[in-house]
């Protein structure tokens, strides 16, 4: 989170692609900012559940208001 935090963040979303695993082997991103791109980031290689089937598609969207 950028020092000092800005007073609004652009809504984000973020899309995951999980293996059978539940391994995140994909995301794809809309939203340029750093919050967005750092949350992107912190998915990839993630472990997160396993999924019903595979692929399986997640969509993680962040809307952040003061």
């Amino acid at each position: 989170m950028p020092t000092p935090a800005p007073q609004t963040l652009a809504a984000f979303t973020v899309v995951l692609q999980l293996d059978a695993q539940g391994r995140v082997v994909r995301t794809w991103r809309e939203g340029e900012e750093a919050v967005a791109r750092c949350v992107d980031a912190g998915f990839a290689g993630k472990t997160l559940f396993v999924p019903p089937k595979a692929p399986f598609y997640a969509a993680f969207e962040f809307q952040v208001e003061p």
